[in-house]
């Protein structure tokens, strides 16, 4: 494809300063750059700006309803701005770049006995900047929601060139936006201590048990800090056969909340797995996101927690065999990942079978994922909260 002059001129511009780490397009978005430091990030967008050329970040292309950007763009790859750093001696947050994995930065996390409020179920594959673009429930939401609630700050360079620092209701501008108001150099995050994390795990023999057992855990609030659960199918491939799966950790605090737990499952005729399958079943968490092969792209719906069991129902009469993976947030809403069952795994899901797990998602009073978190992007933009400039 020709590019114009002024294109052209640019491109050999950014090849002068960036060299190989400027690789030019034949086709679509002129050029993906990698910047390796804050300052070449600022450099990058003032020259996209003297060309009125738009930059548009580019991370690990894990999100699935994303679409390709449109036009004349220079994509920015951020994942060699890699720093994670304790900016207070109690380790209560973290500085962090937005080249870093949420599982990496997890890790590292716990061996300093700290860990994330929350961070995706695609935790192995999905870059914290790709995320923060995003917003979303993931692990660790049924006691701290979403991610957007647990970013103190982030550092973001404007489509004009501005190094910025945002915090408080400013945040709102930045998380959720796509990187339409900037790209992210530098997010802040709330930590937790992990002293007293336990895993558990109940199975249950009919959707409508584990249904009632979410809606008792969301209204006596025992201190979870993850809740999820799987349909039959999805159970299986995490090594629990048959059965309806309800998964996640406790925060601890002694026997009364276990006692809680416990009792909230066994009312509703839910078993209790031992502490070794537990733990096993918690290893599993990320699965299907494997960073040794590529991820199949599931449907992803959210929905009322409290309305979750007739999607899985749904589910498990579909045409085709379908695995759903669930992720309670303490608002009552819950994320739900469906895959096509291949034999022994998981594929992405057909537009037929989407089409269908769509539609009982909204007669359970949900709607798609991504547009979801387009309305509430929308909503934080025109709500006051100042855009960067």
């Amino acid at each position: 494809m020709k590019r114009s002059p002024s294109f052209r001129e640019l491109l050999e511009s950014l090849e002068g300063s960036f060299g190989d780490r400027c690789r030019r397009h034949g086709a679509g978005p002129l050029a993906t750059v990698l910047p390796a430091s804050v300052e070449e990030v600022v450099s990058l967008a003032r020259a996209a700006r003297r060309y009125s050329v738009a930059l548009h970040p580019s991370g690990a292309e894990m999100d699935p309803d994303l679409s390709p950007p449109e036009g004349e763009v220079i994509l920015v790859s951020t994942r060699m701005l890699r720093a994670v750093r304790f900016p207070d001696e109690e380790r209560r947050r973290v500085e962090v770049g937005p080249g870093v994995l949420w599982l990496e930065l997890e890790n590292e996390l716990r061996t300093v006995h700290r860990a994330l409020p929350v961070y995706p179920t695609s935790a192995p594959r999905t870059t914290v900047g790709g995320w923060l673009a995003r917003d979303g429930v993931g692990v660790g939401s049924f006691a701290c929601g979403w991610l957007g609630e647990n970013v103190l700050s982030v550092r973001v360079v404007t489509p004009e060139g501005h190094l910025r620092t945002l915090e408080g209701a400013q945040v709102r501008s930045v998380i959720g936006a796509l990187g339409k108001t900037g790209v992210i150099v530098q997010a802040t995050l709330r930590l937790r201590e992990t002293t007293g994390d336990r895993p558990f795990a109940a199975v249950f023999e009919r959707a409508s048990d584990l249904q009632r057992a979410v809606v008792s855990l969301l209204e006596q609030r025992p201190p979870l800090w993850h809740l999820g659960f799987a349909n039959p199918p999805m159970a299986e491939t995490l090594g629990v056969r048959g059965r309806y799966l309800l998964f996640g950790a406790s925060l601890g605090g002694g026997a009364e909340p276990e006692d809680l737990l416990a009792r909230i499952l066994a009312g509703n005729r839910g078993r209790s797995l031992d502490v070794a399958e537990a733990y096993r079943v918690w290893g599993s968490r990320f699965f299907p996101a494997d960073p040794s092969r590529p991820t199949p792209s599931p449907g992803r719906v959210l929905v009322p927690a409290s309305r979750a069991g007739g999607v899985l129902e749904h589910a498990g009469a579909a045409p085709v065999r379908l695995a759903v993976l669930g992720s309670v947030s303490r608002d009552g809403s819950a994320l739900l990942l469906a895959f096509a069952v291949s034999g022994k795994r998981l594929a992405s899901l057909g537009a037929g079978d989407e089409a269908g797990f769509v539609g009982a998602a909204r007669s359970a009073g949900g709607e798609l994922y991504h547009k979801v978190l387009r309305r509430r992007a929308v909503r934080d933009y025109t709500d006051g909260s100042e855009r960067p400039e």
